[in-house]
C-alpha cells in the first residue's frame, strides 16, 4: 500500500513538474540529486564525469518527465537514465581508448574516485572488487544493497525482468564475496611475509 502510495505521489509530483511547476522540479532534483551522483560515481568512477552525466540525466529527465506513467518510483525512473547515461559514457569511453592506443586488460578498468561520495564500506579493495563487476551486476548490487531498491524497481532500472535482476545481484554478491576474500587472503600473506623477514 506504502509503495502504491509513493508511486502515486511520484505521478503527481511529475505531473506538477511537467506542467512548469519549478518548485516541484526543485523538490525532484533535491530529493535523488546525492543518491543518483554517487550511483554514477561508481559506475563512471570519476567525479567529474559523474557530475555532467548527472546535469545530463537531468536535463533528460526534465524533456521526458510528461512521460513519467508511475509504473515505478520517480527515483528509479531516474536511476535508469543514469545508468544509461553511464554505460553510454563507459562505452564511448572505451571506443576512445582503443582509438589512441592499445589497451591491456589491468588499464580498462576505472578506479572509482569517490571522496564525499558516503559509501558506508569504503576502501579500495571493495573499490577494485566493484570495479571487476559487469555494469549490471554493479548496479544491482548497489541498488540492493545501498539504496535498498526492490528487486521490481532494479528490473526497472535495468531494463530487465525482475528475476535477471535477481541473477544480477546474485552473481554480483558472489563475485564480490570471491575478489574480497582473494583480496584479504593475499594481505594476509603479505602480513606474514613481513613479520617472518
Amino acid at each position: 500500500m506504502r509503495a502504491l502510495h509513493i508511486v502515486h505521489s511520484d505521478w503527481e509530483l511529475a505531473q506538477r513538474a511537467a506542467s512548469g511547476d519549478e518548485s516541484a522540479w526543485r523538490l525532484i532534483y533535491e530529493s535523488t540529486c546525492a543518491r543518483l551522483f554517487a550511483l554514477l560515481c561508481y559506475q563512471v568512477g570519476d567525479r567529474d564525469e559523474a557530475s555532467d552525466l548527472l546535469q545530463e540525466t537531468f536535463v533528460q529527465a526534465l524533456r521526458a518527465i510528461g512521460g513519467y506513467r508511475a509504473e515505478a518510483p520517480l527515483a528509479a525512473w531516474l536511476g535508469a537514465i543514469a545508468l544509461r547515461k553511464a554505460i553510454d559514457w563507459k562505452r564511448g569511453a572505451l571506443r576512445r581508448l582503443k582509438r589512441t592506443v592499445a589497451i591491456e586488460e589491468s588499464t580498462a578498468a576505472v578506479e572509482p574516485n569517490d571522496s564525499g561520495v558516503g559509501f558506508a564500506a569504503e576502501g579500495r579493495a571493495l573499490r577494485a572488487a566493484l570495479a571487476r563487476l559487469t555494469p549490471p551486476q554493479r548496479a544491482a548490487l548497489l541498488l540492493r544493497e545501498w539504496e535498498e531498491r526492490s528487486f521490481a524497481e532494479i528490473a526497472h532500472v535495468l531494463g530487465c525482468k525482475e528475476s535477471t535482476a535477481r541473477v544480477h545481484h546474485l552473481n554480483a554478491r558472489e563475485k564480490m564475496r570471491g575478489l574480497l576474500s582473494e583480496e584479504g587472503a593475499a594481505r594476509g600473506e603479505r602480513r606474514l611475509e613481513r613479520r617472518t623477514r
